[in-house]
């Protein structure tokens, strides 16, 4: 399993394909078991590069606080070991809170960039929701109980409602091992980022991919942030919730190369 250490801490990743460089960055408390199997097609036109974000997975685990300032050094520090001068780049909800910051700190990094499922600060009702979590497992609360809270706030109900679908998200769910002192200081990164005051600055050439039935990061977070970025497109996915590259994988590729190439 390859581990490399980036920013002062060791980095599970992986960096696999054909073509210039892709870096996915993933949302909060996910890993990247996640994205295996929505990264195989784009690998045939890009070396993609995934990884495990600071507190979840296979990277190391480290005291809180975290920041949103500290995952992108992360990321840099990550993209700098590997030589990566720079490269397309795709963050998906906390992880486009995490490239809205490398776009602007170093925006000689980030040829184009992809924010999915995007805000400028995560609304209180979804806060509520992360910060419910640990204190289900605390009180010893079923996970497979917990887990069908978790995707009915993340997944749609056209969705949900084919039983393969519901059964694979469960069964991958209920599996998930969280340590809670990695969960809390991601945790405390996504409730203290806010890029209201300063998004606007950002001049990287941006897509911006909204799911329609999102209710974590309502369509609604995605149109304040097109409305900030000057040099940014808004494509709404119909029929997907928050984790519409998992819904609608066919679309959100399609949109990716359109956008890439």
């Amino acid at each position: 399993m390859p581990h490399i250490k980036a920013n002062g801490i060791n980095t599970y990743y992986e960096y696999e394909g054909k073509g210039p460089p892709l870096v996915i960055i993933g949302g909060f408390a996910s890993d990247h078991y996640l994205l295996k199997d929505f990264i195989k097609p784009l690998k045939k036109l890009f070396k993609v590069l995934i990884m495990d974000l600071r507190g979840f997975g296979d990277t190391e685990i480290t005291n809180p606080p975290y920041s949103i300032d500290l995952l992108a050094e992360d990321i840099l520090g990550l993209m700098n070991s590997l030589n990566i001068k720079n490269a397309y780049m795709l963050g998906h909800s906390m992880g486009s809170a995490i490239l809205q910051t490398i776009c602007l700190k170093y925006p000689q990094k980030v040829k184009k960039a992809i924010l999915s499922a995007t805000f400028l600060k995560i609304p209180y009702t979804t806060q509520i929701i992360f910060e419910l979590i640990p204190k289900l497992f605390e009180k010893n609360i079923d996970q497979k109980i917990i887990s069908k809270i978790v995707m009915s706030w993340i997944h749609s109900s056209d969705f949900l409602k084919n039983p393969d679908n519901f059964n694979h998200v469960l069964q991958s769910m209920s599996k998930r091992e969280i340590n809670p002192v990695g969960y809390e200081g991601q945790s405390v990164a996504l409730k203290n980022f806010d890029s209201t005051s300063w998004i606007s600055k950002i001049d990287t050439e941006t897509l911006i991919l909204a799911g329609k039935e999102d209710l974590d990061t309502p369509l609604y977070c995605a149109e304040m942030v097109h409305k900030k970025l000057k040099k940014s497109k808004l494509k709404i996915i119909e029929n997907a919730a928050h984790m519409m590259y998992k819904e609608k994988p066919d679309e959100f590729n399609k949109a990716i190369l359109s956008f890439f190439k």
